[in-house]
């Protein structure tokens, strides 16, 4: 049987894959708030989703968008999990900040950023990230 036992989605959540963001990745529905956008985008690096990252965008941000390298990225990273710190959301704005946990090469990173979102008709896109430095300990 194909997809057997079923996958924990990337983004942390302990659903299966197919129940959680691959519902968007798919195109069947749409990401009900910034937070569930910001995990499926995510999941949308870990599975190699270039499309649905573009899809996703704020179309006034894509041309801050290297798809080159986000595709170079996704094929070189080993995602490892996902961490939300906060997210908050008024009215058609949305704020996520997050720790993706990360490896290249067997190096472990962590990209910890805030990112802005913006709902346009009902539908959440990514607009802009700020990555945030890592205190050394």
């Amino acid at each position: 049987m194909l997809g057997w036992p079923p996958m924990k989605c990337p983004c942390g959540s302990e659903k299966n894959y197919s129940e959680c963001c691959g519902i968007y990745h798919s195109g069947k529905e749409t990401a009900p708030t910034a937070e569930a956008l910001m995990r499926s985008r995510y999941a949308a690096f870990a599975k190699n989703q270039m499309q649905y990252l573009r899809d996703t965008t704020d179309p006034q941000s894509l041309g801050d968008i290297d798809d080159e390298a986000n595709q170079e990225w996704a094929e070189r990273a080993k995602f490892l999990k996902l961490e939300i710190v906060n997210a908050e959301e008024k009215a058609n704005k949305g704020i996520v900040e997050f720790k993706a946990f990360y490896s290249v090469d067997d190096e472990d990173y962590v990209h910890h950023e805030v990112s802005t979102f913006r709902k346009q008709a009902g539908e959440w896109f990514f607009k802009s990230g700020k990555v945030k430095e890592e205190k050394k300990k």
